[in-house]
Parts: C-alpha cells; sequence; structure tokens
C-alpha cells in the first residue's frame, strides 16, 4: 500500500531536499561526518522490507510516501518505480523497526540513487558494529577487536573522501570490509567499538591508509609492490608471533588456459599456450613480486599481486608462494619465540630452542617495540644460532634507550632474484602457498597472536602501520 501525505511540514521537506542536495554537492569535509554510505547493491530491483511498523519514502521533491511494511521499487531513468506510481530520485526510506534487504536487518536509513542503487545510511559507529563480527568475530581477543575496530573506522573514512566521485564510500563485501548490517552484532564486539569510538590512525595530517588481511604467511606485503603506491607505513614487516590459520598452508590448481587468458587480459598480448611460470623475484619475506611466463609465441614478467587478482584471487589465495613438494612452509605450532618458524625441505625445523622461555619473549618484546630492523629480523628467522647475540644486542640498546625509529626508514628494499619454477601437472599449474589476501597492512590472524601474548590493540597497530598516531575523529 502506498499513500501520498496531502500535509508535509514545510520545514522537514525544505530539510530532506537540503540533505539530499548535500549529499551531491558538498566536499567530503563538509558533509555529516559521522554518516557512512553503504552500497548494498548496484542493481535496479530491489525488495525491501521493516522488523515491525512501515517504511517511508521521502523524495527529491520533499514528498512523504509512506509503502506499507514492504515494498518491490526498481529504478529507471532518474525515478523509483513502486507499483505504478514514479518518483524522482535520490529518495531516502526509513522504518519504525529494523530494515530488511536481502536476509539481512540493517540500522539507519536506505537510499536510492540512479547512479548507485540501493544504499544503506548508517553512523559510522553503528556500521562497524556490522563489520566486526563478519570481518573476524566475536570469540577473538577483545585486543585483537579494538585494533579492528579502529583500523576498519579509519579505512572507511578514508574511502568517503572519494564519496562525490563514486556516489558511495563502501561496498559490503571483502571488496572493501565486510559488512553484514545489525543482525550479527554481538555484545563482545559492540564494546570493542564502543571503547574505541571515534578514534582513527593519522599519518601527520590525514587519514592513514588502513588496508588489512586475513593471514600474510609470515611477513606482510610492501604496499609499491602490490599495487605501485608509496606510503611510508605500508612497506612491509615480519610477523613477531607465530600462529595457526586454516590458510597457513595451502595448495591451488590452475589449468594452463585460464593461466593464458589472465597474461592476455594483463598485458594485451597472447603468447600462447604456457609451458612453464618462474617466481622471478621474492622480497625479504618471501613473499613474490614478479613472476615470468613462458609460451609458445613469447614470454612475459608481471607483477605477482596482478596476476592474482585476474587469474582468481579466491583460489591463488595469496602471493606468498613456496616451491612446489613443500620446500618451506609456515610452521604450523606456535613456538615460545613470538617470531614464524619456518621448515626446510630437510625436515630441519628453525625453532626457539637456544633461548629460555624467559629469553624467547624478551625477543618477542624488543621486536614489537621496533628494537631490531626488519633485515636483522630476518637475519634472526633463517639463522637462528645468532639469535642470541641479538638478543644481547636488544638488551644493550634497551638499556642506552637507545631503538630503532618506529617511523619507516627509507632503506633500500631487499630482492631476491629467485627463479623456482611452479609445478606443472598435465594442463593444470600447481600453486602451494601461505597466507590468505593481498598482504598490505595489518594480517588479522597476526593481531589475534599478538593478542593472545599481551600486546594491546595500540601495540598492534603501531607494529602494522609504524609511524602512525591514534587520534579521535572529529
Amino acid at each position: 500500500m502506498i499513500i501520498l501525505e496531502g500535509e508535509i511540514d514545510i520545514f522537514c521537506k525544505h530539510r530532506a531536499i537540503f540533505a539530499l542536495v548535500l549529499f551531491f554537492a558538498l566536499p567530503v569535509c563538509e558533509l555529516e561526518a559521522r554518516d557512512v554510505y553503504v552500497r548494498l547493491s548496484g542493481g535496479s530491483s530491489f525488495n525491501i522490507g521493516v522488523t515491525s511498523g512501515y517504511l517511508t519514502m521521502t523524495d527529491a521533491q520533499g514528498r512523504l510516501i509512506n509503502l506499507g511494511d514492504s515494498a518491490n521499487l526498481t529504478i529507471s531513468g532518474g525515478n523509483v518505480n513502486a507499483g505504478s506510481f514514479s518518483f524522482p530520485l535520490p529518495a531516502r526510506i526509513r522504518g519504525d523497526g529494523l530494515l530488511k534487504f536481502n536476509g539481512k536487518t540493517y540500522r539507519g536509513a536506505f537510499m536510492l540513487t540512479q547512479k548507485s542503487g540501493l544504499l544503506n545510511v548508517v553512523d559510522v559507529e553503528q556500521y562497524l558494529c556490522g563489520v566486526l563480527p563478519a570481518e573476524v568475530g566475536a570469540t577473538w581477543h577483545m585486543q585483537a577487536l579494538r585494533a579492528q575496530a579502529i583500523t576498519a573506522r579509519t579505512y572507511v573514512l578514508r574511502q568517503s573522501m572519494n564519496r562525490a566521485s563514486k556516489g558511495y564510500d563502501v561496498v559490503d563485501t571483502d571488496a572493501d570490509q565486510v559488512y553484514k548490517g545489525a543482525g550479527v552484532e554481538t555484545d563482545k564486539t559492540n564494546q570493542a567499538v564502543a571503547s574505541t569510538s571515534g578514534e582513527i590512525l593519522t599519518y601527520g595530517k590525514e587519514i592513514a591508509q588502513t588496508y588489512f588481511h586475513s593471514d600474510s604467511g609470515g611477513h606482510t606485503a610492501d604496499i609499491s609492490d602490490v599495487w605501485g603506491q608509496s606510503v611510508p607505513y605500508l612497506q612491509g614487516v615480519p610477523e613477531v608471533v607465530s600462529y595457526k590459520s586454516p590458510v597457513s598452508s595451502w595448495s591451488a590448481k590452475i589449468s594452463a588456459a585460464k593461466i593464458q587468458s589472465a597474461i592476455t587480459k594483463i598485458t594485451g598480448t597472447d603468447i600462447g599456450p604456457i609451458s612453464q611460470i618462474q617466481v622471478s623475484e621474492v622480497d625479504e619475506g618471501g613473499r613474490a613480486v614478479t613472476m615470468t611466463f613462458t609460451g609458445s609465441r613469447g614470454t612475459k614478467t608481471i607483477r605477482a599481486s596482478q596476476f592474482r587478482t585476474n587469474v582468481d584471487p579466491r583460489t591463488l589465495k595469496s602471493t606468498m608462494f613456496t616451491p612446489s613438494g613443500g620446500s618451506y612452509s609456515v610452521n604450523n605450532t606456535a613456538t615460545p619465540s613470538g617470531l614464524v618458524s619456518m621448515k626446510i625441505g630437510n625436515g630441519k625445523t628453525f625453532g626457539a630452542n637456544e633461548l629460555s622461555f624467559e629469553e624467547e619473549q624478551g625477543i618477542a618484546k624488543m621486536t614489537a617495540e621496533g628494537i631490531f630492523t626488519t633485515t636483522e629480523l630476518i637475519d634472526m628467522l633463517t639463522n637462528p644460532d645468532k639469535k642470541k647475540q641479538y638478543y644481547q644486542a636488544g638488551l644493550t640498546r634497551t638499556k642506552k634507550g637507545s631503538t630503532q625509529a618506529s617511523q619507516p626508514s627509507p632503506q633500500k628494499k631487499q630482492r631476491t632474484k629467485y627463479g623456482y619454477a611452479i609445478e606443472k601437472s598435465g594442463n593444470d599449474f600447481v600453486f602451494y602457498g601461505r597466507g590468505w589476501g593481498h598482504g598490505v597492512g595489518m594480517c588479522q590472524w597476526g593481531a589475534m597472536a599478538m593478542a593472545e601474548q599481551g600486546y594491546t590493540a595500540e601495540k598492534i597497530l603501531m607494529h602494522y602501520y609504524p609511524g602512525t598516531a591514534i587520534r579521535k575523529f572529529k
């Protein structure tokens, strides 16, 4: 049932029009600071409802329309169609209870626009209450949840800077960060949001870029290797605490034909059926930087992250590849060392037996505080017999009050020309690897492991985004 309200309060009418004009006309800094615009669907047909009471819609002319307790709406030609009625866009929809769409419930309001489809306009803190349970879950340590809340809040506010060009801030999938509305909220995750209310990460006077991912595989990525940007606090860091995740090791089989298609799409050149793939360069953490593909009609070397994105990022979970046959992999058993333990092909485990438990905890603490450089950490990781001397050196630096600067230094990146081949099996290539995601910024499983070892949310964030600061957003 659709009812046009005959009497509309003039102030409310003009306020509604004013708000809609603001959405499209003013710079981001002048928009209502605490609202987030989440695109739920880019389609043109929507079935929406409300958990109790009725839905009301305000169109671009300020008219108030009663939609009943549910409505089938379509967008076309700059209008929203409800039954035989058409109303000019944009339109905002509110409900007496929680709004419903596609099996989920939502706080705030819905907005319909020709450009962006269906949006959920919601307070940023309420938005985060629907993000945390979807991204990590209520069973996680409170400090990891708090770190995720600050990271997610920063991320969405940074993305809102592009609202004018996109027509929205974020989508509700892992293309940005997963958001499932009010139906997934829990007391614990809501508490994590409330305890960090308004807190964001900044770098200088800017909102930081707080990308995050599921599992780094032992070392996060330098953003320049993934997306070609240069960001001082996203240069890649080693994990400081061992952990086991569902994707600590994996294998993926991808057809040669699919790989050939991806290479053609990336380069614009068809090099023919692929006969060989080599990881030609890795970063200091062992993550593939470039890959070389040999076909019947030529050879192409491309960025590993670009290949992953184009071939199938859900099957090829990361670019932290390991040589075929399991030559090395992240040890799935946590050790007291606080460092990722590596297993070499001959079965020898580089663990932490050289130091006492207290000394190992000391190494982990020093690592989190930035006492050691990345080069030193890698040296400890690959040469565990040196850990004793690094421990003593760390004690000396601590006593002198001299630590490595927490802000990233412009050191030359360590790159290794590697050249190991990806295993070929018939018409397929078999990839072995560790972790899941692009690898940039905070590692969610690493953050969880740090929290369980006593690190606060603040220390976790300073590890993954060194040089940033936590500030209250106003």
